[in-house]
């Protein structure tokens, strides 16, 4: 597990935890810090923090117009690397592995002939990158960079930050059919808005009719709203945000961050709604749909609408009772016309038209904890 929480960030995580990992021969997590999905693995590799490392962040401008880059301020603590080292470790260990015991090629899971005897050879460009290099890595990113003209790494680790010069070739990039001005915003669209290009569309418009097999079949050939009720019949409405005192997961457990709120997981309840359960301001309560159940504290805030609660994301399930956090009762279902494919621009890939987990707007129901027996639709 590299780049994200699995056992966390997913909906049902509980499940996972249930089915998959029992499935599993080994988990090993490469983290700077232990995550619910570090607690359930065999191994965590210790990963250089943000200060400890020399790199670049979020290297596209798919949402940003900057890029960031730092040179470390002090060496990785303890046995802590870069990923780059790490991956390159247990490459060179693999490719030894492999030529003392004769295993030189192995089938993917697409039947796809693949070297084990030369994969260190094949990581670090024949020893052009090994894995002390990481400021060689850093500095040849930039260099051949199409969106970061003039620009070197010598320049990015002193000042922390440049803007992007376009918004370069990726995918995700070109998705936003712009150019990048200094000065002014990213305005996605002005190449086919401003320059008349034609849209990326089956009409080669701005298309909203779709008239692909499964649309017509599910009524949604146009936009249209459908009332739903995931998770159950009940009366309120979780939703959520990005939370404010931390980025994810990172630091949402730290001591000191948690002093800025009520220093444990909180969900915001409208005063009504509150007033008709007996609920008082930061009382226990419990959460409950057909899926599953937890205990949380109750902000009973005046800006939430009537018949919504709202928990902000990236809490850990280790800070609720029993590992069961909010995402327990998140069933978060896809639209089948997200599987369509064979309509021109319905192509899914990374981060473009792939299915999304629709959970906004979970039915729940909220009680006192005191006052809250078992739900007989519980299946946690």
């Amino acid at each position: 597990s590299e780049g994200g929480n699995l056992l966390r960030r997913f909906r049902g995580y509980p499940k996972l935890i249930e089915v998959f990992l029992p499935k599993l021969r080994l988990l090993v997590d490469v983290n700077w810090r232990i995550s619910n999905t570090g607690r359930h693995a065999d191994y965590i590799l210790p990963c250089a923090a943000q200060y400890e490392r020399d790199d670049t962040r979020y290297v596209t401008p798919f949402p940003f117009a900057y890029l960031h880059g730092a040179e470390r301020a002090i060496d990785p603590v303890g046995e802590a690397h870069q990923e780059w080292t790490i991956h390159c470790m247990l490459a060179k260990k693999i490719q030894e592995r492999a030529i003392q015991r004769g295993l030189t090629h192995f089938k993917d899971r697409a039947g796809k002939e693949r070297r084990l005897d030369n994969v260190y050879h094949e990581l670090t460009y024949a020893g052009c990158y090994k894995e002390n290099d990481t400021v060689k890595l850093a500095q040849d990113f930039v260099k051949v960079s199409d969106n970061l003209k003039g620009t070197t790494w010598d320049e990015l680790a002193k000042n922390g930050f440049v803007r992007f010069t376009s918004v370069g070739e990726a995918h995700v990039n070109i998705g936003n059919a712009t150019d990048l001005r200094p000065g002014e915003p990213i305005t996605p669209n002005t190449w086919h808005v401003q320059k008349k290009m034609p849209w990326p569309t089956l009409t080669r418009r701005i298309q909203f009719y779709i008239d692909q097999e499964l649309f017509l079949e599910l009524g949604e050939e146009l936009p249209v709203y459908k009332e739903d009720h995931i998770g159950g019949n009940y009366p309120l409405r979780l939703t959520g945000g990005h939370a404010r005192h931390s980025i994810h997961t990172s630091w949402r457990d730290d001591t000191l961050m948690l002093r800025l709120q009520r220093g444990e997981p909180e969900m915001y309840m409208n005063v009504r709604d509150a007033q008709a359960r007996g609920i008082k301001d930061h009382e226990l309560v419990r959460v409950y749909n057909d899926v599953g159940a937890f205990e949380i504290r109750a902000k009973v805030a005046a800006s939430c609408a009537p018949g919504e609660v709202i928990i902000y994301h990236a809490w850990e399930p280790y800070m609720f009772k029993d590992g069961y956090s909010h995402q327990t009762l998140t069933p978060s279902p896809i639209n089948p016309v997200e599987l369509a494919g064979g309509y021109f621009h319905l192509r899914p890939i990374l981060f473009s038209c792939s299915p999304g987990q629709s959970d906004r707007g979970v039915r729940v129901e909220v009680n006192k904890l005191e006052k809250a027996g078992p739900h007989p639709g519980l299946r946690v």
